[in-house]
């Protein structure tokens, strides 16, 4: 992926985010926050209350982070260091991020959640963290030979991203502009590890190639 397309994603999921941090710290009890709670209530049933339970722990950090690690490792292995470096940058950017909102924002918790919640809701962690399977999706296309394959495997992680992001908001723990949040903040920051990562890469090169001929001319 190129700079522009990077950095229209991380700009328009940065203004995402300041409007959402804006509207909760200034304003009433959004209006969407409670109609999806009450689509979430319409959908209740006890069989979706367990698959909702199992999907939301794809976006604890305990098992996100791992998964990353390993995609890292997997991409230094390829070659690709640049996406590897990228990728956790980005996760511990966003991780820390997202602490430090939570701690100044102070939003409490929704009433009557069906898991267990610690800490402040805005934004959440659980979306935040689940733009990482996306992120390492994207990151390992590149070692992924056939377009098809890519293609999947970037719509798996998406689709992990958005389930979990539903499943916060079906159980109660956040608001959905807590998950939207959450997904903004963390695309935003991938969004511009990336574009370092990239602009890092272009600059060394160049450098490299006029290093070559000094060390033979010393030699």
């Amino acid at each position: 992926m190129s700079v522009r397309p990077l950095a229209a994603i991380a700009a328009t999921a940065t203004a995402v985010f300041a409007a959402l941090t804006v509207i909760v710290t200034t304003s009433a009890p959004l209006a969407f926050d409670s109609r999806a709670f009450r689509i979430a209530g319409d959908l209740r049933a006890p069989w979706l209350d367990h698959v909702a339970r199992v999907i939301t722990t794809l976006g604890l950090f305990a098992i996100v982070g791992p998964a990353l690690v390993i995609g890292a490792a997997v991409l230094l292995r390829g070659g690709k260091h640049a996406r590897a470096a990228a990728l956790i940058a980005g996760t511990v950017v966003a991780w820390t991020s997202v602490q430090i909102v939570k701690a100044a924002v102070g939003r409490p918790r929704p009433p009557a959640p069906l898991v267990h919640t610690t800490g402040h809701s805005y934004p959440s962690g659980h979306a935040a963290n689940s733009v990482g399977w996306l992120a390492l999706a994207i990151a390992l296309a590149a070692l992924i030979p056939s377009r098809a394959g890519r293609i999947s495997a970037v719509v798996a992680g998406a689709l992990v991203a958005v389930l979990v992001g539903l499943s916060r908001i079906y159980l109660r723990a956040h608001y959905a502009s807590d998950v939207i949040a959450g997904i903004a903040l963390a695309a935003a920051v991938y969004a511009l590890a990336a574009i370092g990562s990239i602009l890092y890469a272009r600059g060394r090169g160049p450098l490299a190639s006029r290093r070559a001929p000094r060390r033979a001319d010393g030699a």
